[in-house]
């Protein structure tokens, strides 16, 4: 092994991020959440003043950035236009209607449908995107309309730390309520029309799936469908814990990082075949390729979000030198958040991106800081500088959303990444090889052989001592510390960018560490209305004591566990009269007809928190 020399890292281009930037803080500003009067006002007068200073030329430059800031602004506004008035909505009663699903998931005891539902008379008729839970063994159909009967009600965020923005992930489906509803609320009405595009992508699929759940055993058919199509139906709560302990939650969605492990296979594989294949037409097949298996999983948003990613990025390099890939990426997400402005929120979204931004900015600095003699050993480096690469720049994002990091990521990542692209390539070409006398049983070998040496792997990682490490409660300030001192410490040219940008790496670090270790010592009581928990939580250790059965706060106690980094022990208070008297504190609940509960402290600082 040896050191090369440091060599001046290539400056890039940025001049689309003056468009990009304006563009996407104008996006921002325009959400509900943010939106005011007074913002209203603000951004018509900046459209006027924008468009008066296109007319002077030592002045137009501003003129852009402020017409790209009112841009952002007044498409995101017209685009929530139907969303907020969807919000104002309120059902005081159970209302009549007629509901049209869009997609349905099967589960254990009811379904999950999407869709529109509308309700109303002559020109009062309404409608609202709405996600319905059906308790009912009689499967629904996408090729039908139902009738529907039931009490809608507004989707809102719970208010505990950690809780999932249920509201925001449901806007960006176009839904803004959900009901409950049993066999008796729903009746089927009539057929749905389908258009042919539809109808055929739905049947497609469905062979597809039909495919996999034939040739391979369940276990090994469930994750072949859902990395290959998407379908996470087949992924029960221990296959979803392999996943998360190893940082591959990702690889359960397809999105960028599918596309982007499926072009570096296929680009090796055509790279054997460089004396009759060129580097153009390897482009312009992976390219075909690539929209094909767009095709195969069915045309969801987010993989075609995706692959017009890297195919802005295939483009590029078919046009050779004429733009720069960071100013293609750039580029590529400004036409996606032209056409969808609300992707901005989406958090799949966010981290594509960024790892594909990491990867461009840090992945020649890593791989060039170490070499290997051993091509072995330098195929194996490789993968790993490219993983750091995108995970500088994905882990302050991860960090603050999901409270938590697989320590064995990195490690576990080295030996899935090989074992990933194969099935991805193997996968595309399933159905086909299918058809094959001789290569169906070959593939079929081949694809099940992979996958369940992924899951060994995997099972192998998250089954080690501290798979997990839990707690991570910071602020979004942190996140921009990290990534801008990360920014720097490669890039910084000044003198007090070279000094800083270690400095603010390691103050980042070290209040990541001091934040983590102080909620080991910390002593809450904190209520939780919706669920009516409270929680006695002293440093690692908590008793959590509610009215309802422990499965009935399946989401709460696990978040609450990930978020103080705690282990939580439930007891479920019966009727009548508790009493619990600690170090700091006696606690009463009555449960009667009421649920009550008094507390009795002995400072200021054990006063319960309320949510």
């Amino acid at each position: 092994m040896t050191t090369p020399s440091v060599s001046e890292v290539p400056k890039h281009q940025w001049h689309f991020l003056l468009v990009l930037f304006p563009f996407i803080l104008g996006i921002y500003i325009a959400d509900y959440r943010n939106l005011t009067d007074a913002m209203l006002l603000f951004f018509k007068i900046i459209s006027f003043l924008s468009f008066l200073l296109l007319f002077f030329k030592s002045a137009r430059q501003f003129g852009l950035i402020f017409s790209f800031l009112a841009l952002g602004f007044w498409l995101m506004f017209s685009r929530q236009s139907l969303f907020r008035q969807q919000q104002h909505i309120h059902f005081d009663r159970e209302t009549i209607g007629f509901f049209i699903p869009e997609s349905i998931e099967e589960k254990s005891q009811f379904q999950k449908a999407k869709g529109l539902f509308y309700f109303g008379k002559g020109q009062q008729k309404k409608s609202i995107g709405l996600q319905l839970y059906v308790f009912t063994q009689t499967p629904l159909s996408l090729r039908k309309i139902y009738g529907l009967h039931c009490r809608p009600e507004l989707l809102q965020n719970e208010r505990y730390p950690g809780a999932f923005d249920q509201a925001r992930y449901f806007e960006l489906q176009g839904i803004s309520h959900r009901a409950f509803v049993h066999s008796s609320q729903v009746r089927a009405l009539a057929q749905q029309r389908f258009s042919p595009t539809n109808s055929y992508l739905t049947a497609f699929k469905h062979r597809l799936s039909t495919t996999f759940v034939s040739a391979l055993t369940p276990r090994s058919s469930a994750i072949g469908r859902a990395l290959i199509l998407g379908e996470r139906d087949g992924i029960n709560e221990q296959l979803r814990t392999y996943f998360l302990a190893t940082g591959s939650m990702h690889i359960l969605a397809v999105s960028g990082m599918h596309i982007g492990l499926l072009i570096l296979a296929l680009l090796k594989i055509f790279g054997f075949f460089s004396k009759w294949v060129s580097r153009k037409q390897a482009l312009m097949l992976v390219l075909l390729l690539v929209w094909y298996y767009a095709v195969l999983t069915g045309l969801s948003a987010s993989v075609l979000r995706s692959v017009f990613m890297f195919s802005v990025l295939l483009v590029s390099q078919l046009a050779g030198r004429q733009m720069n890939p960071l100013s293609a990426l750039l580029f590529s997400a400004f036409c996606l958040l032209l056409y969808h402005p609300r992707y901005l929120f989406d958090l799949g979204f966010q981290l594509s991106y960024l790892a594909m931004l990491g990867i461009y900015l840090y992945y020649d600095a890593i791989r060039n800081a170490v070499q290997f003699r051993w091509r072995i050993l330098s195929y194996l480096w490789e993968g790993t500088a490219l993983g750091l690469a995108a995970t500088l720049t994905t882990l302050p994002l991860s960090l603050y959303h999901f409270h938590l990091y697989p320590n064995y990521a990195q490690l576990a990542n080295i030996c899935l990444m090989s074992l990933s692209s194969l099935i991805l390539v193997v996968g595309m070409f399933f159905p086909l090889l299918q058809l094959l006398p001789g290569l169906d049983r070959l593939s079929a070998a081949v694809l099940e052989t992979a996958i369940q040496w992924m899951l060994a792997i995997m099972q192998f990682f998250s089954e080690a001592p501290g798979a997990l490490a839990k707690g991570f409660a910071l602020p979004f300030w942190w996140v921009l510390l990290f990534l801008l001192a990360t920014f720097y410490f490669f890039y910084g040219s000044r003198s007090w960018q070279k000094h800083l940008a270690p400095l603010g790496l390691a103050t980042s670090v070290l209040f990541m560490v001091l934040q983590r270790q102080r909620a080991l010592h910390d002593r809450e009581l904190c209520f939780y209305q919706k669920d009516r928990v409270l929680l006695i939580r002293n440093g690692a250790k908590a008793l959590a004591i509610g009215p309802k059965p422990e499965e009935k706060c399946a989401f709460l106690l696990p978040t609450l566990e990930i978020y103080h980094n705690c282990e939580i022990r439930y007891r479920q208070v019966k009727e009548g009269t508790t009493k619990i008297e600690l170090e700091t504190c006696k606690i009463g609940i009555s449960h009667q007809r009421k649920y009550q509960i008094t507390v009795q402290t002995q400072k200021q600082t054990n006063k319960m928190k309320v949510y």
